[in-house]
C-alpha cells in the first residue's frame, strides 16, 4: 500500500510538471512555422516510464492534458490539447511495450527511436486531416498556414507538402530532443533516485 501511494504521488508530481512545461512551448521560426512549438512535457512520461512503470506513462499524459486545461486554459478549443495527447501517446507506446520486461539501456533507445516515427506518422495524419483544417477555419485561412511554411521551405505549395516537408520534420525533430534530454536527465538522477529509493 505504501509504494503504490508512492507511485501515486510521483505520478502526480510528474504530471504537474509536465503541464507546466507543456505550456512553455519554443518557437524555432528559422526552421519551422511560428504555430510549431517545441515543448519537452513528454520528459516526464518517459521518466514515469522507466522508474515508476509502463502504464504510468499515458496516465501521466492524460493528466498533464487535463491540469494544463485546469490551470492554463485552452487557446484552440481543445484541439490542440487533444492532438498533443494522440501524438504524446504514440511517442510513449513503442517505449512502454519494449520495457515491460527489458528496462536495458538498448531497449530503451530501440523504443525511443520507433517512438520517434510513430509520433511522426501520428502527428502528420492528426495535422492533415485535424489540426489544420481546424485553424484554418478558426484562427487564418489555409493560404496563409501554407504561405508560413512556404517562406521558410519553398517546396512547400499545398497542405500535403507542408506536412510532409515541415510537421513530420518537427514531430522528428522534436522526438529527438525529448528523447535526448530524457536519457540525460535519467542519466544523472538515477543514483540520486535509487538512493532515495524512489526508482
Amino acid at each position: 500500500m505504501k509504494t503504490r501511494t508512492h507511485d501515486l504521488i510521483k505520478i502526480a508530481l510528474l504530471s504537474a510538471i509536465a503541464a507546466v512545461l507543456m505550456q512553455l512551448g519554443i518557437k524555432l521560426p528559422m526552421l519551422f512555422p511560428s504555430f510549431l512549438e517545441v515543448d519537452f512535457s513528454e520528459v516526464p512520461a518517459l521518466i514515469g516510464i522507466l522508474t515508476i512503470s509502463p502504464m504510468s506513462g499515458i496516465i501521466i499524459i492524460t493528466l498533464k492534458n487535463l491540469l494544463k486545461l485546469v490551470m492554463f486554459g485552452t487557446s484552440t478549443a481543445f484541439v490542440g490539447e487533444l492532438a498533443n495527447w494522440v501524438v504524446s501517446i504514440a511517442y510513449v507506446l513503442p517505449i512502454m511495450y519494449l520495457v515491460r520486461k527489458d528496462k536495458s539501456f538498448q531497449t530503451v533507445v530501440i523504443g525511443i527511436f520507433l517512438g520517434i516515427i510513430s509520433m511522426s506518422i501520428i502527428g502528420g495524419v492528426m495535422n492533415y486531416y485535424i489540426m489544420l483544417p481546424f485553424y484554418a477555419k478558426a484562427f487564418m485561412p489555409m493560404d496563409v498556414i501554407i504561405g508560413m511554411g512556404h517562406a521558410i521551405i519553398p517546396a512547400i505549395t499545398d497542405k500535403f507538402t507542408l506536412v510532409v516537408w515541415s510537421i513530420i520534420p518537427f514531430n522528428i525533430f522534436k522526438g529527438i530532443i525529448v528523447s535526448i534530454t530524457s536519457v540525460v536527465i535519467l542519466k544523472s538522477l538515477y543514483p540520486v533516485l535509487k538512493k532515495l529509493k524512489i526508482a
